[in-house]
């Protein structure tokens, strides 16, 4: 059975943006298909450019939205920023190459009248490409991203989940005598009915109630309607303080034949703004 991995991005509204229609839940990779495509800081064709892309560029799709212009709706896809990308943060919250404080606005431009394009963690490194007056231009981190025409990026499908098989480490030879001592089998997994993969997934984290795990991820409200997507839990991580957030984990999910859904392993979580 296939598992289709989908990730649901949250945007908080600015005061004049064209108004957002709907919502889909598109990820993966994607190729462009025209020459000198621009890449906007809003889902709006009279957002600010941030940066260029052409024929065959690879971006990295983390969302989309449908939004009406004028009295059309347009499809626009959130991808990650290339490097070439324009970025900006006050030089004053910069030291060493590193943010001195947390949710930094990464904006589109030189001042506080650009639109935010991304956001800093204290101490997370950047790299400085220049610094004029009170602002300084870094490469676009990960976080960073901007949107483009859907109908300029062709979506690639996502992979078909690899198959779980049991991996045995073959018994060592040794001479005789003495007769060697028994070899350990090493198994990946003895449930053939349990599907594992590497995921990235957003939503809204909740307490689930449940005892199959205590955490799940929601869909984002539509129509006093929610959905769960996953089931969340982690050895290592305290996820009470993501609970009521929109948060983007990663993890091994497990999806055992005859559950209705997965359980993530989480190994990492962050705040989508």
């Amino acid at each position: 059975f296939a598992i289709l991995v989908v990730a649901a991005v949250t945007v908080r509204a600015d005061s004049g943006a064209a108004p957002v229609t709907a919502v889909a839940n598109v990820t993966g990779n994607g190729t462009v298909k025209g020459d000198r495509v621009n890449v906007r800081s809003r889902p709006s064709t009279g957002a600010e450019v941030v940066a260029q892309l052409n024929k065959g560029d690879s971006v990295d799709v983390r969302g989309s939205k449908s939004v009406t212009e004028g009295g059309k709706t347009r499809e626009w896809l959130q991808v990650a920023l290339p490097a070439s990308g324009k970025a900006f943060v006050s030089s004053k919250l910069v030291s060493g190459g590193a943010a001195t404080a947390d949710g930094i606005n990464v904006r589109s431009g030189p001042g506080t009248n650009y639109r935010d394009i991304g956001k800093l963690a204290k101490g997370e490194k950047v790299e400085v490409v220049k610094t004029v007056g009170e602002w300084s231009q870094i490469k676009p981190t990960a976080n960073c991203t901007g949107w483009v025409s859907a109908d300029l990026i062709e979506i690639a499908p996502p992979p078909a989940p690899a198959p779980v098989t049991e991996v045995v480490t073959p018994p060592v030879a040794a001479p005789l005598p003495p007769a060697p001592a028994a070899t350990e089998v090493k198994v990946v997994s003895t449930d053939p009915d349990v599907q594992v993969q590497y995921v990235i997934k957003t939503g809204i984290l909740q307490s689930s109630g449940r005892d199959i795990a205590p955490y799940q991820l929601m869909t984002e409200e539509k129509n006093r309607l929610q959905h769960r997507r996953d089931f969340l839990e982690s050895p290592d991580i305290n996820l009470d303080r993501y609970i009521g957030k929109t948060v983007r984990v990663q993890g091994n999910e497990k999806w055992k034949r005859g559950d209705r859904y997965p359980i993530i392993i989480v190994d990492r979580v962050d705040i989508v703004w």
